[in-house]
């Protein structure tokens, strides 16, 4: 850590896994706010068909209608294709999780990279000490892939040994 400036040097990592795990939230964000788009376009539209058709409180101008219907087209066609790539992204993130062989490292790697959480937050969840933490995400961020980080067992069956 630069002392003079209070920031930190990024860390690299060895892990080509990480990105795609991490790619699964900000996927999902995306589709988040196209579906917020999408109802207030169909809303807008809902509020435009009120005033064509004469109901109450509607002046009955069609200006702009086409470019309405343009409008929650391209939102639509946008919104099936990112819902398609978060579903790729999910089923890569799945495949990815499943080869960790570890419970814990499982939920450690799902919390860290797929939901994002704290560092505080992950500790409290798992019962982890600081250096604990820090072991496991080095171990992670230093291997091949997911399914070769080192993660010995906190505790083991007797029948396993």
């Amino acid at each position: 850590m630069d002392e003079t400036r209070g920031t930190r040097e990024p860390v690299p990592i060895m892990n080509r896994d990480i990105p795609i795990l991490t790619r699964v939230l900000f996927t999902m964000q995306d589709v988040r706010n196209t579906e917020r788009k999408r109802q207030w376009q169909q809303d807008r539209l809902w509020a435009m068909t009120q005033k064509l058709t004469g109901m109450p409180g509607g002046h009955g101008k069609p200006d702009g209608l086409d470019a309405q219907f343009a409008a929650i087209s391209e939102i639509e066609e946008r919104y099936a294709r990112e819902c398609a790539e978060y579903v790729k992204e999910l089923s890569e993130a799945e495949a990815i999780l499943n080869a960790i062989p570890s419970r814990t490292m499982r939920a450690f790697v799902t919390m860290r990279y797929v939901l994002n959480m704290g560092r505080k937050e992950i500790m409290a969840q798992l019962n982890l000490k600081r250096w604990k933490y820090d072991d496991m995400c080095l171990r992670i961020e230093q291997a091949q892939d997911m399914a070769h980080v080192d993660w010995p067992e906190r505790y083991i069956l007797a029948d396993d040994v």
